[in-house]
């Protein structure tokens, strides 16, 4: 759904009129059009790409209708010169002044146009959608065709994959390419169950211990960074609010976050409802690892782009603060041995208020402290704070361990986040890259808990945990079992317990792509959790320093390796062969010498392209 602000619930039905069995449907991914074959003939329809008007050619007769909500006034429709429009009014508060949202439809022959304005991005709603639709109509219907196949042409060509597994393969596209419905540039965030259903559950909100930051991650690994953009600007537009409720509700300095945003809220400082309009679900908002999981996704957005720009103005205001935050609440805990008992706090899900040493807590708190520590090196700021963040980074303990294997004290059974795996992934303060002796801790510490959580949650998180580690049989059995039980005829993934389809089941694009190509600790490891007997090629997936990587397996073997820098920088990689050189212009080859770890580094440039091939002995 491409409105750049989508409300809780459409504002209008589309329907088109049909004399006769439906005996065909598709829906083409590479050209992003949905084709209908009754026994009157074929309709198609299009979300338009380049504006925002859907599209259909049909000889059938298309109507527009209200869509009534019980918790919703009943939409007002009209109709004036040739054109029928349905208003919405969404219900204002003392703090929030409402919305208008207006859907005009109008139609020319067998060519219909239906475009959705609101009052929150124009103050003459009706009438700039009475001009996108009269503008679309106005041009040759060849050449709307034509300009919203080219923008789909241009998202596919920035990676793709190809994979000796139907299966992974479609989901890979199909997750991708709902990733680009529900996300663009200079539109607002999807929420929790994006445009999937009629209603959105759970108030349409924000939900920030995983669902929302899942629904984003995988755009940095495919090389869409731009569809992370919404998210990142509806965190640093909450700095306010993040800063009051730090305040409020722990007094503490920085900013700190709720379990959950809300839509369009206000500066709390100029609020006059109860509690300044705040809704926090207790005990969840009391959590203190919320804030370090939403600022993951903004570091992601830098490690892989590499933009010191968006960075210094959007991204480190916000890891500044978050980092202010964990350094102020650390500094007021109590100190056992040396370490702070860092909390009182709430494990996600799973604990009341109270709670200490969550490894939730702990693992996005160091990864926060790290971040801001690195950001401000790399902008050359805020060197007294640095300090700070180093010294509280210090004080944090290690997760409880019990029975060998990490545990939310003592809790056996019934996670429904998998919080004791979290240090691995996403919050990634373990890698391929640490000591065995950890490395096989959150091995057994897997293998525990994937008979002791409800799978309502988590499916992803613990395959790409698993193939960070190489865990790869494990990590395809389960994706594969899990995710085909789970597949609708139309692509996507049924949440029972959820109420039918979640935005994050977007994820599963970076969990296949974590088979083919990752880059945790800005080193790049290729095919790092995908079976020998498959073969499998990729283009152009994105690894972080913005690199951009292409390789193919077959037969075991990797036969081609290309890396492209687009920021310049060091290049880490792990050679896939015994022995790696690179392609030099005139045909030869000059050998590379890893380290003990098996890494090669090279120094780039911006623009350079990198053949690797591997040495003969």
């Amino acid at each position: 759904w491409n409105h750049p602000y989508p409300t809780q619930t459409p504002p209008a039905v589309i329907r088109i009129e049909s004399t006769g069995a439906v005996t065909k449907t598709e829906l083409d991914l590479e050209k992003g059009v949905a084709s209908i074959m009754t026994e009157s003939g074929l309709s198609t329809v299009r979300a338009l790409a380049q504006m925002n008007v859907y599209y259909l050619e049909t000889d059938r007769k298309v109507s527009i209708e209200g869509f009534p909500q019980d918790f919703l006034p009943a939409a007002e429709k009209s109709q004036m010169d040739g054109f029928t429009m349905i208003k919405q009014h969404l219900p204002g508060d003392p703090d929030y002044k409402g919305m208008d949202a207006y859907s005009v439809l109008a139609s020319r022959g067998n060519r219909h146009a239906v475009a959705v304005v609101n009052t929150r991005e124009s103050s003459h709603p009706l009438e700039d959608a009475i001009q996108l639709v009269n503008d679309l109509l106005d041009q040759d219907a060849h050449m709307v065709v034509q300009e919203h196949e080219k923008h789909w042409t241009h998202f596919w060509s920035r990676s793709g994959i190809r994979l000796e597994d139907s299966d992974l393969q479609n989901w890979w596209y199909r997750q991708l390419y709902y990733l680009r419905c529900l996300s663009r540039p200079d539109a607002y965030a999807i929420a929790l169950q994006g445009g999937y259903n009629s209603k959105a559950n759970w108030h349409g909100t924000w939900t920030m211990n995983y669902n929302a930051e899942q629904t984003f991650w995988p755009a940095f690994c495919t090389n869409h960074q731009e569809l992370v953009q919404p998210f990142i600007e509806l965190v640093y537009d909450y700095i306010p609010r993040a800063r009051w409720y730090a305040t409020t509700v722990f007094g503490c300095e920085g900013g700190v976050t709720p379990h959950n945003f809300w839509p369009f809220e206000p500066d709390p400082e100029q609020s006059v409802s109860v509690n300044k309009r705040q809704l926090a679900f207790m005990p969840w908002s009391y959590g203190i690892g919320t804030a370090g999981h939403i600022a993951h996704n903004l570091w992601m957005h830098y490690l892989y782009s590499r933009d010191t720009t968006y960075f210094r103005n959007k991204i480190y205001p916000v890891i500044r603060d978050y980092a202010l935050f964990y350094a102020s609440f650390i500094e007021k805990c109590k100190v056992d041995n040396g370490k702070v008992v860092f909390g009182p706090s709430v494990d996600p899900e799973h604990t009341p208020f109270g709670w200490d040493n969550s490894p939730y807590d702990l693992a996005w708190a160091q990864h926060t402290l790290k971040a801001a520590i690195q950001g401000a090196g790399d902008l050359g700021v805020d060197q007294d704070l640095v300090k700070r963040w180093s010294d509280n980074l210090k004080k944090l303990p290690y997760y409880t361990v019990s029975e060998d294997v990490i545990k939310v004290g003592e809790r056996d059974k019934g996670y429904n986040i998998i919080t004791p795996v979290v240090p691995l992934f996403p919050a990634e303060q373990v890698s391929w890259f640490s000591d065995q002796d950890e490395k096989d801790l959150f091995k057994r510490t897997i293998q525990w808990i994937e008979s002791r959580y409800n799978r309502n949650n988590s499916v992803v998180m613990i395959n790409v945990a698993r193939a960070r580690l190489s865990m790869t049989e494990e990590a395809l059995q389960d994706t594969k079992t899990w995710f085909k039980g789970k597949e609708q005829p139309n692509g996507l993934f049924y949440w029972k317990a959820h109420g039918f389809y979640m935005s994050e089941q977007t994820a599963v694009s970076g969990l296949i792509t974590e088979f083919l190509l990752q880059s945790v600790d800005d080193i790049i490891r290729i095919f790092p959790a995908w079976p020998d007997h498959k073969d499998a090629a990729f283009s152009k997936l994105r690894a972080r320093g913005g690199f951009l990587v292409s390789a193919r397996q077959k037969e075991g073997t990797v036969r081609s390796l290309t890396v492209a820098s687009t920021v310049g920088g060091t290049l880490k990689l792990v050679s896939p062969w015994h022995s790696i050189g690179i392609k030099n212009p005139d045909g030869t080859l000059k050998a590379l010498h890893p380290d003990s770890r098996g890494v090669v580094s090279i120094s780039t440039t911006s623009g350079q392209e990198f053949n690797f091939l591997p040495v003969p002995r």
